[in-house]
């Protein structure tokens, strides 16, 4: 009998995993189950879809039904719940979401869990009117989007100054709608950047007319007829025609705790490096999963695409018979907001202090090319590194062009474990159209080198 590889979600971390269970063995049978009625799309894409950059929320679609079933025979189970796993004896449960309801069992010889995360919400008066959204899914935008017109919407509040709220406040703004964005802490994306490099980001979102309430929290959403008319953000009232939350989302665990699967600290499923959970044949991957951090050597719960699919592919490889490892990651990322890159590498300074790292750091910038030759443009970076073994540790690169390449080329030297000194030795690239010949990284390594060897000196003075 072939192998009956169980695939639940049908997202970006779903697909890959049964993609890559199908490269691994030919003939197995594999099965991908799924709540919602349509296949992997890219959830990172929606709030471009909703500025109108991307032409329509269909453009985000991966492929068709036929790509799955017919080319690489992976049979699809949409619009079914998976509602209880039976580990001992290798059955999962299946729920229609139809009207029928109809509940069967399925067998498994192995099941890969990506049931991805829900997005957070706040429990404050108000949060049940109509023109309260959250954005995660197609229907999210599209819903967001037919309420903008139907109410001829001028203002929107959004909760929430991180990635997705950073982007959403771009999209509106294109749409030519005022955007209120709320944060309760000091600065805005404050997962991915220290205050100082922030605050680059943030005035140059209020050049382009976002209106900022930090240090902020939602006190209560104002409600008339059912729906919300306005917001209170630290004590004073707003008017505006829809509230967007953007908090930090949560993974979606419910199946694999009720069925005993080990959660970590951090709330995502626990899973090896071979991405296999507390059950024996069960793995798990991408945004439900909790994932090692490289470089503080943790557990954390990392909700990027890019390790997601990593995971996946091992997940997918081990589940068909194969052997893969999945390394870890450096949390490295990036986003573009009103015509800026900005991308980071590891914790920021505040989450290092709080690990007890007390990294050293330096912050330089440096043109993306030669200063003679016209269209360079200014790179801000910032560096972090170990005190006592000069390791890097972290980076955040902001500019109109050139941060996201060189971050990952940071992130490749936290994953080979470089120092600061180290790094500042390898050799790049130089043309005065292309490179200069000092490039803006390398500046900052050697900056940090400098500033970790008079760190050494310091101490042993003082000793």
């Amino acid at each position: 009998m072939p192998r009956r590889i169980v695939v639940v979600g049908c997202g970006v971390s779903g697909t890959t995993a049964a993609f890559h269970a199908r490269k691994t063995d030919r003939t197995a049978e594999i099965i991908m189950v799924g709540d919602e009625k349509v296949t992997e799309y890219s959830r990172c894409g929606l709030p471009y879809a909703f500025s109108g950059t991307v032409r329509n929320l269909e453009a985000l679609m991966g492929y068709d039904r036929a790509f799955y079933e017919n080319t690489n025979r992976i049979k699809l189970r949409l619009g079914t719940r998976a509602v209880k796993i039976d580990t001992t004896s290798q059955k999962l449960q299946l729920a229609d979401n139809g009207l029928s309801g109809q509940v069967n069992d399925l067998d498994y010889d192995s099941l890969i869990l990506t049931t991805g995360a829900r997005p957070g919400m706040l429990s404050v008066p108000g949060s049940e009117l109509g023109g309260v959204f959250t954005i995660r899914t197609m229907n999210d935008i599209e819903a967001l989007s037919n309420h903008l017109s139907s109410v001829q919407a001028k203002r929107v509040a959004i909760i929430g100054a991180g990635l997705t709220g950073s982007e959403m406040a771009e999209a509106l703004i294109e749409r030519g709608i005022h955007p209120i964005e709320a944060e309760i802490v000091p600065e805005i994306l404050p997962v991915i950047l220290d205050s100082d490099m922030a605050s680059l980001v943030r005035e140059r979102a209020e050049e382009h007319g976002v209106e900022y309430h930090l240090q902020s929290s939602l006190d209560k959403i104002i409600g008339k007829d059912g729906r919300a008319v306005g917001v209170q953000i630290g004590g004073a009232e707003h008017n505006v025609d829809a509230v967007v939350v953007a908090v930090r989302v949560k993974p979606s665990t419910e199946l694999a705790e009720k069925a005993g699967i080990q959660l970590g600290e951090s709330g995502g499923i626990r899973t090896d490096d071979r991405m296999e959970t507390s059950a024996r044949n069960v793995y798990a991957a991408g945004d439900c999963v909790e994932t090692y951090d490289r470089i503080t050597r943790r557990f954390v719960f990392f909700q990027l695409a890019t390790t997601a699919v990593r995971q996946a592919m091992i997940a997918g490889i081990n589940a068909a018979g194969g052997s893969g490892k999945y390394p870890g990651s450096t949390g490295v990322t990036t986003v573009k907001l009103f015509g800026l890159e900005i991308a980071s590498v590891g914790p920021t300074t505040p989450l290092a202090e709080k690990l007890g790292l007390h990294p050293v750091s330096v912050r330089t910038s440096g043109s993306t090319r030669l200063e003679y030759y016209p269209g360079g443009k200014e790179l801000t970076v910032k560096l972090l590194a170990h005190p006592q073994d000069g390791r890097l540790i972290g980076a955040q690169l902001i500019g109109e062009e050139g941060a996201t390449l060189r971050a990952n080329f940071v992130s490749m030297a936290t994953h080979l474990g470089m120092t600061a000194e180290e790094f500042s030795g390898i050799e790049t690239c130089y043309s005065p159209p292309l490179a200069p010949v000092w490039d803006p990284v390398t500046i900052a390594a050697q900056a940090l080198a400098r500033k970790l060897q008079l760190t050494a000196n310091l101490a042993r003075a003082r000793s």
